[in-house]
Parts: structure tokens; C-alpha cells; sequence
């Protein structure tokens, strides 16, 4: 595992589910451990508690604006796009800390499905 702390936690994860997966036992406690992390997982992206990015995408001229609220870590570790878009050179903050991001150039809707 890696000395750098910010990642000992998802690298756990990680591993957890590795043991999971390729457990000999391959039983439905297993999955049941894997679908409730999916799970848990799944109710960040609708939560919109402790986030700490908000982006907002799309125009007036096209389906709206909307603003979704979401968590840096994971959209880093998710897309290396977010990793360099959410570095600490590109990024604005808000006067609270939260982080803006504002890409007008796609959808609501398809940022909605790329955020799944």
C-alpha cells in the first residue's frame, strides 16, 4: 500500500473487494458487501451533504442549467479528467471553500449520465 494517507482508505476499499470477489466461498454475503459499498456509493452522487464541488453545466439555449453537487476525491479518482480539471491550479473556490467548476459546453442530462 501506498505511504501517501489520502489513498490508504481507497486502496482498503479496494482491496476489500478484491478479497471479496475472488473469496473461495463466493457466497451471497460476499455480494451482499459489494452491493451495499455500490450502494453507499450510489447515495453520495444523491446526497448533496458534505460535498465540496459544486458544477454547474449547460445553457439557457440548450436544456437548462443545473448544478449538481458532488465530492472531488471521487470524481478525481473516478476520470483523469477531473483529476487535472480539479487540481489545485485550475480550480476556483467559493467564498466557503467549495470548489466551482462550470462546463456549459455539455448537457445536463448527458452530465447526469456521465456522473453514474
Amino acid at each position: 500500500m501506498s505511504n501517501d494517507s489520502s489513498f490508504t482508505s481507497l486502496e482498503n476499499i479496494t482491496l476489500l473487494i478484491n478479497r471479496l470477489v475472488n473469496s473461495e466461498n463466493n457466497n451471497v454475503l460476499s455480494l451482499k458487501y459489494i452491493s451495499k459499498l455500490v450502494n453507499d456509493f450510489s447515495n453520495l452522487l444523491k446526497e448533496s451533504d458534505h460535498y465540496n464541488v459544486e458544477i454547474k453545466v449547460g445553457t439557457d439555449k440548450q436544456d437548462g442549467v443545473k448544478t449538481f453537487k458532488a465530492h472531488s476525491d471521487i470524481l478525481k479518482t473516478r476520470c483523469s479528467y477531473f483529476k487535472a480539471a480539479l487540481s489545485n491550479n485550475w480550480i476556483k473556490r467559493s467564498d466557503d471553500g467549495i470548489i466551482l467548476f462550470e462546463k456549459e459546453n455539455i448537457s445536463p442530462k448527458i452530465f447526469e449520465v456521465l456522473l453514474m
